[in-house]
C-alpha cells in the first residue's frame, strides 16, 4: 500500500470514528485536496487489497473492518454510539477498536434466537458461554466477504 492509499486509509477511519459513517469519494477528495479521480482509484485499490470493501458496483465503502454501513443482525453500542458489525466476530472488534466497554445485540444464525453480549475492561462479560462456528475456511472468506 503506497503513502496515498494509506492517507485515505487513514482518513476513512478517521471519519468513521468522528461522525459514525464513511466519507463519499468526493468527500474525501475535498479533505484530503485531491481530486476525485484519484481518491476514487485509491478507494478501487484499497478495495483490491482487502482493506476496505465496496459495495458492487459502487465506489461506496460497505465494509471498513470491523465497521459495516448496510443493514446486519450485528448492533452494537460503544463510546455513546450505535455501530454495524459486518459479523458477530467483528461486532466484538468495534468496542475494541475503541479499546471501550460496548455491547452486541446479535441473533443466532441457526435458530434466530436474540443473543447479547457484554464486553468489559476488554474481557467478555456476558454471552462468553456461546459457541461461534465459522462455516467458511479463512483462506476462502474473500471469495464472497458478503457470504462470509
Amino acid at each position: 500500500m503506497g503513502p496515498f492509499d494509506l492517507a485515505v486509509r487513514r482518513h476513512v477511519y478517521g471519519v468513521i470514528v468522528a461522525t459514525g459513517r464513511a466519507p463519499t469519494v468526493g468527500e474525501a477528495a475535498r479533505a484530503l485536496g485531491h481530486g476525485t479521480a484519484e481518491v476514487e482509484a485509491a478507494y478501487r485499490r484499497l478495495d483490491e487489497a482487502h482493506a476496505l470493501v465496496l459495495a458492487p458496483g459502487t465506489t461506496e465503502i460497505w465494509i471498513a473492518n470491523p465497521f459495516c454501513f448496510a443493514p446486519t443482525p450485528h448492533r452494537v453500542t460503544a463510546v455513546g454510539r450505535e455501530w454495524v458489525g459486518t459479523c458477530c466476530w467483528d461486532a466484538l472488534g468495534i468496542p475494541a477498536a475503541f479499546h471501550a466497554d460496548g455491547i452486541v445485540d446479535t441473533s443466532c444464525a441457526c435458530c434466530g434466537e436474540l443473543l447479547r453480549l457484554e464486553v468489559v475492561d476488554g474481557t467478555l462479560a456476558q454471552g462468553g458461554d456461546l459457541l461461534a462456528h465459522i462455516l467458511v475456511p479463512a483462506r476462502h472468506w474473500w471469495d464472497d466477504i458478503a457470504f462470509t
